[in-house]
């Protein structure tokens, strides 16, 4: 018999909670909600490989051989068998990207924040042969991440990770 005197005993207490709230005429709200910040920039609509082409990772890496080994919608990865060099992109959709940009930070690289075209992002510079770099796409981002590892950069390599993010943003539709 003490079942019934605990179910009546937790529905008054369930009442009792629910008339605590606030009325109608008081402005002050009974619980604060949480929302994701609007996105800054405009989303970008990229296709494969964020619309860059094989030819223009080449060119813009300067890393002979490297070639797609795998690809999709979200992320490839180009690689070079002979140096060991690579190239990935990937599109994180409904991420926030200074989320990225502060584990970047921790670990110890070394950040720097740019625009492109109305699209913010930041480059984080491991050492003179790797180098990451993120742009917000709506309430998102994209990001490219290159490694030379046995190979040798052509010029500054986050100056290379940049040019690749720059040309995913004038391939966007």
């Amino acid at each position: 018999m003490g079942k019934p005197g605990i179910r009546i005993g937790l529905s008054v207490l369930a009442l009792a909670a629910a008339g605590c709230g606030h009325s109608a005429d008081d402005p002050s709200p009974t619980a604060t909600t949480t929302r994701a910040p609007a996105p800054v920039s405009e989303e970008l609509f990229v296709g494969e490989c964020g619309s860059v082409t094989d030819e223009q990772v080449v060119d813009i890496t300067g890393v002979p051989g490297l070639a797609a080994v795998s690809r999709n919608g979200i992320r490839c990865r180009f690689e070079a068998s002979d140096s060991g060099a690579y190239a990935m992109f990937t599109w994180y959709r409904g991420s926030p990207i200074a989320r990225e940009r502060t584990v970047a930070g921790r670990i110890g690289r070394e950040i720097r924040a740019f625009d492109i075209d109305g699209h913010p992002g930041f480059s984080a510079r491991a050492d003179d042969y790797s180098c990451e770099v993120g742009v917000e796409s709506g309430d998102g981002f994209i990001h490219w991440s290159v490694n030379y590892v046995y190979a040798t950069p052509t010029r500054e390599i986050c100056d290379i990770v940049g040019d690749l993010a720059r040309a995913v943003v004038a391939n966007a539709k």
